[in-house]
């Protein structure tokens, strides 16, 4: 078996590992919704787990196959892209007939003929604005954590 063949297949099974959970949940929605809720906060616990941790080896994988050129896009496009989403969500949050469909979809994902409309956008945007501020939160330990590292002298390195 070749270097490529025994490289990819990790690759492959993590992949399947950060793709089936999520379909899993989605699939099983019906099923959830009659299932108390310790069952369904522990599978969906579960499912994202496993997305999370496989797309964190992933990306550690595919990270050490790329040069620096290809390590600039990609640090690039995750600053700028994270933000430039954030942004995007916020303002069609703002716009009603995205706010109706967020609604119609809670509505038909959860069974409720007609939800408040005002708790599932409130419910939504406090989700949201929730990750937002995790990111920043995890963004600011993160530069803490590699200032600290890097800055540290030659008698700290043992």
């Amino acid at each position: 078996m070749s270097t490529q063949r025994q490289s990819s297949l990790p690759k492959a099974l993590l992949f399947g590992l950060m793709i089936i959970p999520p379909i899993c949940v989605v699939a099983t929605m019906p099923w959830l919704a009659e299932q108390p809720d310790a069952v369904v906060f522990l599978l969906t616990g579960i499912a994202a787990a496993l997305t999370v941790v496989a797309s964190f080896i992933l990306a550690i994988l595919h990270d050490r196959g790329v040069d620096e050129w290809n390590r600039s896009n990609a640090r690039f496009s995750s600053q700028w892209g994270w933000t430039a989403g954030a942004s995007l969500v916020a303002l069609l949050l703002a716009v009603p007939p995205i706010r109706d469909l967020i609604t119609v979809w809670v509505a038909s994902w959860t069974k409720v003929p007609d939800p408040d409309p005002t708790l599932v956008l409130i419910t939504f945007t406090f989700g949201f604005m929730a990750t937002v501020v995790a990111q920043l939160v995890c963004t600011a330990v993160l530069s803490v954590a590699w200032t600290a590292w890097k800055s540290r002298g030659p008698r700290d390195l043992a």
